[in-house]
């Protein structure tokens, strides 16, 4: 009977002693292991992974955001995305006496407001348009601004000329109910009634800047008080302009042409008038008005108790024209007469103003 045994196993030193040469079998990658063979936690190898993790993450998000960006911009040049300011939709149109009409009005407001032609929807910060159109000075104020799809809608409530402020070697000024100054050459005077003349003797022009307050230039006491004057005027002849009395206008004795304002004809002298304002009409009548609606002083009559009385006046029999710087006043009830002059002549006194 033969025995079978199995050869001995080789080990690697015979294997190199017989010719066998172990670098001819396949090597193995050798594992990242985080524990070491003492189950020690790798601390240098984990630190190694989170960051390798991180800057990949980094990365991952840098990249998204600038190709949300990129999309983002290509977007918004995208012509529906864009809209010329000349096609602002204006929900009330310029008024009739607004030479060139809304065209010439868009194109102002964007020049004054120093804005591009091509308004990126996407990209309007709040308040722009806003912040555009109030910069007009025709623009009284922006009621709101509505984004419908690819259009913007202006809702505007816009100043209206009142008044001119005439001086004697210049141009009159066109002031709106605010005494702010309006550009004269946009202005047709031709579609307009005619405007009340604000009359303050002695004022000198002031290089003032559309759309802001007039004021005398120079600073003092003076030129403040008539700042406050002229606007006082101007605030009494919108009532007059109001459509309750701009419709009696085609009265003579009802249609206002004049205010004057006294205490401004009183800075050029010693004499402060308190009276308040004197008014002037068609047939060149002389009224003391008093202070302008809303100022009246405790118990004085109201504005419109004395446009009552003025009415009432007016449509009695006719009156003859004064004697050179008379005047009517109000009472309670009518006007009365007042003389400022002796009967055996007319002599002019500081405080009232010539016609």
């Amino acid at each position: 009977m033969m025995d079978y045994r199995e050869s001995p196993g080789i080990s690697a030193g015979s294997r190199l002693e017989g010719g066998v040469d172990d670098q001819a079998e396949p090597r193995r990658f050798r594992r990242f292991d985080f524990v070491r063979p003492q189950r020690q936690l790798d601390v240098p190898r984990v630190v190694l992974a989170v960051g390798l993790i991180g800057m990949a993450a980094v990365l991952a998000v840098y990249l998204v955001t600038m190709a949300v960006r990129s999309a983002v911009s290509w977007l918004h040049l995208q012509s529906q995305y864009q809209i010329q300011f000349a096609d602002i939709a204006l929900a009330e149109p310029p008024p009739a006496w607004f030479r060139g009409g809304r065209e010439t009005f868009l194109r102002k407001v964007r020049e004054n407001a120093d804005e591009p032609e091509i308004l990126p929807l996407l990209d309007l910060e709040r308040g722009r348009i806003d912040r555009a159109f109030r910069l007009s000075p025709f623009v009284e104020d922006v009621i709101r601004v509505e984004y419908p799809p690819h259009q913007i809608i202006v809702h505007l409530v816009y100043k209206q000329p009142i008044a001119t402020l005439p001086f004697p070697r210049s141009p009159a000024l066109i002031l709106d109910r605010n005494a702010h100054v309006l550009p004269r050459e946009d202005i047709d005077l031709d579609k307009l009634d005619p405007l009340i003349e604000v009359i303050a003797q002695g004022l000198l022009p002031s290089a003032a800047k559309p759309g802001l307050p007039f004021r005398p230039p120079g600073s003092s006491p003076e030129s403040d008080r008539c700042e406050s004057c002229i606007r006082q005027a101007t605030s009494l002849a919108a009532y007059f302009r109001e459509p309750p009395r701009a419709r009696a206008a085609s009265s003579p004795a009802l249609r206002i042409t004049k205010v004057i304002a006294t205490e401004c004809i009183a800075a050029a002298s010693s004499t402060l008038d308190h009276r308040g304002f004197f008014v002037a009409n068609a047939d060149r009548a002389l009224i003391l008005w008093g202070q302008p609606p809303g100022e009246e002083p405790p118990g004085a009559a109201k504005a419109d108790d004395k446009w009552a009385i003025l009415e009432k006046w007016a449509t009695g029999p006719v009156h003859e024209p004064l004697p050179d710087r008379d005047f009517w006043s109000f009472t309670p009830t009518y006007l009365d007469h007042i003389r400022t002059a002796p009967a055996s002549g007319h002599a002019s006194t500081p405080a009232n103003p010539g016609r």
